[in-house]
């Protein structure tokens, strides 16, 4: 009577473990999304689901998910091999005079989730770094040499802005239909023409700035000038107004001279003669009479005992 039951628990566990066996399972974590394949089958392909965050599970036997992730990615193309991968992996494109530039681009990007599926299907990518190491970088550079053939040297090197727009609108209109969206792209640095270019443009800015600097001498010592003339202008006006003070202040003391005043005087100066005089009748007389020549006279004394 236990036979049969052995056997049935047996066999129960034996199934059980060809599920288990049969059932594979992953975690998708948060950032991330995950797309079943099929690898056997009428169906083989990529399933329409996308998986999203949590448990997944499925047959490892006939099917596999592949995991990418839908938070922002940000890639670095330098040349210095210390950044970035240990190798040059800067942009070169040309211009609107045909001169190659050479460049450090940065570029952010992000995957929508409901494209996964059509994203892999497209590039078959098992890795999100093939995709912008590959295919990513490629149309990068291609954009990058479109717009940079509408531009001048100067444009490219100084403000930048619309090159860079310009790129950026057909790097967008290339992968979006594919779920890719672009966040930011940019130059890591100043881009570098050639040599005999770069020279070119330093001997004129150094030639700007000589000339700039020039100008602020002239206009320091145009600024010193006038402040000299100022000055000069102060002072005359200053002694011009003293003079014309000194001048008010006289023609108001002659007109307050009048002639009763100059009589006053004159009998202030008599009475202080009468004060001052001791007595004594003058020796010497002038003679100021009618036909008189001014001569001098001498008075006798006068004998005070008579």
């Amino acid at each position: 009577m236990k036979t049969p039951r052995l056997l049935s628990v047996a066999a129960l566990a034996f199934s059980m473990l060809c599920v288990v066996s049969l059932t594979g399972c992953t975690r998708i974590g948060p950032g991330h999304v995950g797309i079943k394949v099929d690898m056997a089958g009428s169906d083989r392909g990529v399933l329409n689901s996308t998986a999203t965050t949590g448990w997944v599970f499925y047959n490892p036997f006939l099917s596999t998910v592949i995991e990418y992730p839908t938070n922002m990615q940000t890639v670095h193309w330098t040349k210095d091999v210390n950044e970035g991968k240990p190798t040059d992996e800067s942009v070169t494109f040309t211009n609107k005079d045909s001169m190659a530039i050479n460049a450090d681009v940065n570029l952010s990007y992000y995957l929508q989730s409901d494209h996964v599926p059509a994203f892999y299907v497209k590039f078959l990518a098992k890795d999100i770094e093939d995709f912008t190491d590959g295919y990513l970088r490629n149309i990068t550079r291609n954009c990058m040499n479109d717009a940079a053939g509408q531009y001048e040297i100067a444009q490219i090197m100084g403000d930048n802005s619309a090159f860079l727009k310009d790129a950026k609108a057909c790097l967008e209109k290339q992968v979006s239909q594919y779920g890719v969206v672009i966040d930011t792209l940019g130059l890591t640095g100043a881009p570098r023409p050639p040599q005999v270019v770069l020279d070119q443009i330093n001997s004129k800015n150094q030639a700007q700035q000589l000339a700039l600097q020039k100008q602020m001498e002239l206009l320091q010592v145009q600024a010193d000038a006038n402040k000299q003339v100022a000055a000069a202008d102060g002072q005359a006006r200053a002694a011009i107004a003293v003079a014309n003070g000194d001048a008010q202040a006289n023609r108001i003391r002659a007109a307050s001279i009048t002639p009763v005043i100059l009589q006053n005087k004159a009998l202030d100066n008599q009475h202080d003669a009468i004060w001052r005089w001791n007595g004594q009748m003058p020796s010497t007389v002038v003679n100021s009479g009618q036909g008189s020549n001014g001569l001098l006279f001498n008075i006798p004394a006068t004998n005070t005992n008579k």
